[in-house]
């Protein structure tokens, strides 16, 4: 563990960039890390002479090992070099522990990247992933990374170092916007036009111009989806990434499109605005509408701040690659203290109680907010002083870094495995990742059930869907895209009004209709009835593990309760391991000697459980125990002997192992390669005064963090 993990001042090191927000980004977290008394290295390459200068430079702090932490940022182009004669990026050169933060979506990040095998960026992050935490501002790219094993990812939002500045005695615009805009989708269009996917770009660019809360992300995912049978994981990749990159291209013409749809009664006043010069297209590159006014852009931060300040609305327009991020213009316009308009962003009201009030879903609804707030002053400045004071509460780099710290120093922290609440409403399951159709609190993601689920092949490990079905159009359609979603042998807890009573139909709102036979149709138990309801078009099998009517019955309205297992083909070794071991989101291995003394023996394994029990998570935590050197002719069986072992922490030490958690599972002697493998999900190794570790681990055990019963406990 570093002095950094520890909670102790650490050494960090940071790459600078040449791009003037990240600039401000890498900046802000420096500056954060050391207000809390760790050192920084701030590495600018600009300092260098040239290119392969600085490299050096890095490559030997990456071989120094004075570094305890790497922060890795989306444009930190050097640490993500790669480098061709050890087929490693620079990163992995490291041996400090990784943090990457992802302020932009991490398919553009992938886009036009290589796709021979070993050369990908996502493959140098799975490289490193069992030292590595990434942070994500985009809260579908989180669900994209634990899809695609990665145990410790995060949201997260963008930060601000701006401070509050003073009402100005008079306002320089009443409506403004910082920032480039290209007059409409053609200034860019003739460039991608000729690829085989832009049609489906551009029904995406005009349908969220319609309604500004159309995600994208279902649209590209189904693209790389198409022609599976001829695509590799890279090219899926590739195909998927590339339709975001080319999305984000378009943003300068969005914003141009909506800008030229503001009622023109409204002057709208655009600083900075061409962008010719960056995009290396013809110049003068506006809008040519009266009430548009160009204004060049500022020459600094302190600038735009007061610019931010003494505008009375500001209007945010975000990139198309962004579905649910609230992006820095709204963070910094809030940190200031100014007013802003932007479009709605399901992560808004994760930061500010004023979501809706500063928020439109449509051109139309913007004109109405437009109008409203320029004529409503009181209403515009109390909406302003409550973003503030939300901003400065939530969005400060020294609270985004203690909150990346914390993630960092808490070694027991399993991977968040995915849980998943279908139409959960107001009343989500703790732990669950929320879905309904309707923003409220406890949604995390907003979709339309009716369509295909907002979720990867084989992501989640539970689903549930309470009072949910029932509102679904199509029964096949709601059994395939659960059964699609789930890992192999994930459960699948489903209540549904049945149609043996009133509920069923009481509800003017459900539109299809279940009872217990229904489910027979999807399930290994009943062949004929699986056979038929798959000639009706359903993909998958389900094992039925319960299926009952709920005892209390109230108002004759009587529920089906079913518990399925989803029944699919393992996809790799690590599925295999997951059934084989019963493995969850929090993996512990112990590796007992088991020829010491019975009283040791007992007194380590009673500290073992006791450190582990006491662990919040213990109900998804599974303790993996090494057979190692175990008596296979003795008078016990391993199996035994640890019952007795536990039977007696619950008797002497009050540790309830059986009902509380975790999970017991005895590893037998492996291959090589099936400990490697294994090794992938353990996250922690229980260190004890007197092991047996067969010569085959070595290896492996080498990358897993080791903590004491002790050190456990006061983690």
């Amino acid at each position: 563990m570093t002095t950094a993990q520890a909670g102790f001042p650490g050494k960090f090191l940071i790459e600078s960039s040449p791009t003037p927000i990240y600039q401000r980004i890498t900046a802000g977290y420096r500056s954060a890390l050391e207000r809390r008394g760790n050192s920084v290295i701030y590495f600018n390459p600009s300092e260098y002479a040239n290119f392969n200068h600085a490299l050096e430079t890095l490559l030997e702090l990456a071989q120094s090992e004075e570094i305890d932490t790497l922060f890795i940022f989306d444009n930190s182009s050097l640490v993500q070099f790669f480098l061709e004669p050890s087929n490693q990026f620079v990163f992995e050169l490291f041996q400090s522990f990784l943090v990457f933060i992802h302020h932009d979506n991490i398919w553009s990040s992938f886009a036009n990247h290589e796709i021979e095998t070993g050369k990908h960026l996502l493959e140098g992050w799975q490289r490193v992933k069992h030292r590595s935490i990434h942070f994500c501002i985009e809260s579908n790219n989180v669900i994209d990374l634990r899809s695609m094993g990665f145990d410790l990812v995060h949201s997260i939002f963008h930060g601000s170092e701006f401070e509050k500045i003073p009402l100005p005695e008079t306002y320089t615009f009443d409506l403004s916007f910082v920032g480039h805009v290209l007059p409409g989708i053609d200034a860019v269009a003739n460039s991608y036009s000729h690829l085989p996917f832009f049609h489906r770009i551009a029904a995406d660019y005009w349908s969220r111009l319609v309604s500004l809360d159309r995600e994208i992300e279902p649209s590209a995912t189904a693209y790389a989806q198409s022609q599976p049978e001829t695509d590799t994981n890279l090219q899926s990749i590739r195909k998927r990434s590339n339709y975001q990159f080319i999305a984000s291209r378009l943003s300068l013409g969005f914003r141009g499109d909506l800008i030229k749809r503001i009622d023109p009664i409204f002057s709208v006043n655009v600083i900075g605005g061409d962008p010719s010069y960056l995009e290396g297209l013809l110049p003068r590159q506006i809008i040519d509408q009266k009430n548009i006014i160009y204004h060049p852009p500022t020459s600094n931060y302190a600038a735009t701040c007061n610019l931010y300040a003494s505008s009375k609305i500001n209007l945010n327009i975000t990139g198309i690659q962004f579905d649910h991020a609230v992006v820095n213009r709204v963070v910094d316009t809030g940190a200031v203290g100014g007013f802003i308009l932007t479009d709605w962003k399901a992560d808004l009201k994760k930061i500010t109680s004023v979501d809706q009030e500063i928020s439109y879903r449509s051109i139309e609804e913007l004109n109405e907010k437009i109008a409203y707030y320029l004529t409503y002053e009181n209403e515009r400045l109390e909406v302003a002083k409550q973003l503030h004071h939300d901003i400065i509460q939530r969005c400060s780099y020294d609270q985004l870094v203690a909150f990346v710290i914390s993630k960092i120093q808490t070694p027991l922290t399993f991977r968040e495995s995915m849980y998943i609440d279908l139409g959960c409403g107001t009343h989500k399951q703790e732990g669950f990742i929320g879905v309904d159709v309707t923003d409220a609190p406890g949604v995390d993601v907003v979709a339309d059930l009716n369509q295909r689920f907002p979720f990867p092949d084989n992501s989640a490990d539970i689903v549930r869907a309470y009072d949910t079905v029932e509102h679904l159009h199509d029964r096949i359609h709601t059994m395939n895209e659960i059964w699609r979603i789930c890992k192999p042998n994930a459960l699948v807890d489903i209540r549904v009004p049945s149609t043996d009573g009133r509920g069923a139909f009481q509800d003017p709102t459900h539109i299809s209709f279940w009872n217990i036979n229904s489910f027979k149709y999807y399930s290994v138990e009943f062949p004929a009835y699986l056979e038929l309801c798959q000639s009706y078009g359903f993909k998958g099998a389900f094992s039925i593990v319960n299926l009952e009517h709920e005892a209390e019955i109230i108002d004759d309205v009587i529920q089906v309760k079913v518990i399925l297992k989803a029944v699919k083909p393992s996809a790799s070794p690590i599925d295999s391991l997951l059934e084989k071991f019963n493995l969850r989101g929090n993996n512990l291995l112990l590796c007992p000697d088991w020829s010491e003394s019975e009283e040791a023996l007992h007194s380590a394994m009673v500290e073992v459980f006791k450190a582990v029990s006491q662990h919040p998570d213990r109900k998804h935590t599974t303790l993996l125990i090494s057979q190692g050197n175990f008596p296979l002719e003795g008078e016990l069986t391993l199996e035994e002997a640890l019952y007795t072992l536990v039977f007696s922490a619950l008797l002497n030490e009050g540790i309830d192992l059986v009902n509380e958690g975790p999970e017991l599972s005895i590893i037998p002697p492996l291959t090589p390669e099936e400990y490697d493998v294994l090794f992938q999900k353990v996250n922690y190794r229980i260190r004890l005064s007197q092991e047996y570790i067969y010569p085959e681990m070595n290896a492996g055990l080498e990358k897993i963090p080791a903590y004491s019963p002790a050190e456990l406990q006061n983690l």
